[in-house]
């Protein structure tokens, strides 16, 4: 008995510290650093609510010790006799009633009121959040005319000190939008709109990602919140909407990128669109059975690619960009080249099903790649970083 029990005791030990290890482990999501005004509103909630199961628990624990030591057996006592035998005791009862509800009355007082702040819409910019497999758009409506001034994947951007609404679609299946240090979770539910805020005070990026089971590539569907403060933020304006207007300029006749449009023009436009150049899949025209493809004409102005899954520009072990001898960052070429030629191999996918970009592996020679990611890093400028 005691080896078997010293061999369960061996595996226990290290079992326990695994799993105390893995919740130690917040990786790039953490809800427990709220910066947003509203994810520090529900983190609030949160804390009390476990602050008052804590308080509850002792008591509750002190109970039963006391009741285990106060009125153990012992040796005097003869195990024949039973004690004395009550029947209710009104004040206990009443007690342990009327404090536990107390308790529930406030905690559900606080908690509605949380709930009417985080539904209520803000005087600030609407954005429309699009979920598809397995990835995130965002469209701005600058001017209000009711047309998407700008059109952007993956990469969120808002400005600091502004309570921004949220439309959140989705054009698909169900989808579940999630920055934790911004605000709760809000589902993304084909047929309907729902209505979210979020903000920040600080500037900086904040990671996300889709939290309702969605298909193959759930776990990959990825998203980030770039918080600019206001100068950088309209500078971001200004880029993105200079960004569509270069996308039109003729290119060098002979050059590689030139090389690398036309292969586009063959092979990408079914599905992707580059705003004044290719727009035959505008408008939910793509041909996947979302309807949409990442609009790609600033795509170098974003922060990373496919579902948010890799980076657009090299990044070193602490996270920070590299740049090149003359100050710009490094181009991810390697992964964006990968992603070219064979994307399902990059992330899940089901092309056969429209689900998810198709493998170009035995398509586009060596040459093709390299003229297309040329093409590819013309579209758009360097992305405006906190």
């Amino acid at each position: 008995m005691g080896a078997r029990f010293a061999r369960r005791w061996r595996l226990a030990v290290p079992a326990l510290l695994g799993v105390l290890l893995a919740g130690c482990a917040t990786g790039r999501l953490d809800a427990t650093k709220p910066i947003g005004e509203e994810a520090r509103d529900i983190d609030g909630l949160m804390r009390l609510s476990g602050w008052m199961a804590v308080g509850v628990g002792i008591f509750v624990a002190a109970a039963v010790v006391t009741i285990i030591v106060k009125f153990r057996a012992k040796p005097t006592d003869d195990p024949d006799d039973l004690p004395p035998q009550i029947h209710g005791n009104r004040k206990a009862e009443l007690t342990w009633t009327l404090i536990p509800t107390a308790m529930l009355v406030f905690l559900t007082i606080y908690t509605l009121g949380t709930v009417f702040d985080l539904a209520r819409a803000s005087d600030g910019p609407t954005i429309k959040v699009e979920g598809q497999q397995w990835w995130w758009q965002f469209s701005y409506d600058l001017d209000g005319d009711g047309n998407d001034d700008i059109v952007t994947a993956n990469d969120l951007v808002i400005q600091t000190g502004e309570k921004v609404n949220l439309e959140i679609h989705s054009n698909d299946v169900i989808h579940s939008f999630w920055i934790p240090q911004l605000n709760g979770k809000k589902d993304a539910v084909p047929g309907r709109v729902h209505h979210w805020l979020i903000s920040s005070d600080e500037p900086g990026i904040f990671y996300g990602e889709c939290v309702e089971f969605c298909g193959l590539s759930h776990a990959n569907m990825q998203m980030r919140t770039i918080v600019l403060t206001p100068d950088d933020y309209k500078r971001w304006e200004q880029e993105q909407l200079a960004g569509k207007e270069a996308a039109q300029e003729a290119l060098v006749e002979g050059s590689a990128a030139a090389a690398g449009a036309a292969l586009f023009e063959t092979h990408c436009i079914s599905c992707h669109v580059v705003d004044g150049v290719y727009e035959s899949a505008a408008g939910g025209n793509a041909n996947l059975l979302a309807g949409i493809a990442p609009n790609l004409t600033n795509l170098m102005s974003r922060t990373a690619f496919a579902g948010a899954l890799y980076e657009t520009y090299q990044t070193g072990p602490g996270g920070e960009y590299l740049r090149n001898p003359d100050g710009s960052l490094k181009v991810n070429v390697a992964e964006l080249r990968e992603w070219v030629r064979n994307a399902p191999d990059m992330k899940p996918a089901r092309a056969d099903n429209q689900q998810g970009m198709l493998d170009f592996s035995e398509v586009l020679t060596d040459q093709d790649l390299d003229n297309l990611v040329e093409y590819l890093k013309t579209l758009g400028s360097p992305p405006v970083l906190p």
